[in-house]
């Protein structure tokens, strides 16, 4: 989720630029471009701070539902992460395999349109599966670090 941050944080440093040099053609004395200055950095903390939470809300929900999940008495609903993550490993070996070896070129253009969903859902299981964790203890250090900060 840091790359969401960071595409966000950009666009609003840059939201916030084009308002100060705004700002500074129309202000007439520099009391004046401060107090604005001043307000608008304020309200861009309150946004960073604002998406900080959310992403911190995010991976709680989410943590909560795997914890919902594996407390279930179903066999399905604790194992159907991996399954799907087999599943979907096991179809990219088989169409890597038809492709390469048992196709024609000509048939290839068959496989194309779920060559897509597949590698899109390959991805995200993969991404979801080994680099959740990863991006949850990432988070929990930037918090942690901003609020001792403080």
């Amino acid at each position: 989720m840091s790359w969401l941050t960071d595409l966000f944080s950009s666009g609003v440093e840059k939201v916030v630029g084009a308002v100060g040099s705004v700002i500074d053609s129309l202000s007439t004395t520099d009391e004046e471009k401060l107090k604005l200055n001043n307000a608008l950095q304020k309200e861009m903390n309150n946004f960073k701070k604002f998406q900080i939470d959310s992403i911190a809300a995010y991976d709680k929900e989410i943590t909560e539902r795997h914890r919902i999940d594996m407390g279930s008495d179903s066999w399905l609903s604790k194992n159907i992460r991996p399954l799907l993550l087999a599943f979907l490993t096991v179809m990219t070996v088989i169409l890597a395999y038809t492709t390469i070896f048992t196709l024609e070129p000509e048939d290839l253009a068959l496989i194309e349109p779920w060559r897509g969903l597949l590698e899109t859902l390959l991805m995200t299981a993969f991404m979801f599966y080994f680099g959740s964790r990863g991006a949850e203890k990432i988070q929990k250090i930037r918090t942690e670090n901003k609020n001792a900060d403080k």
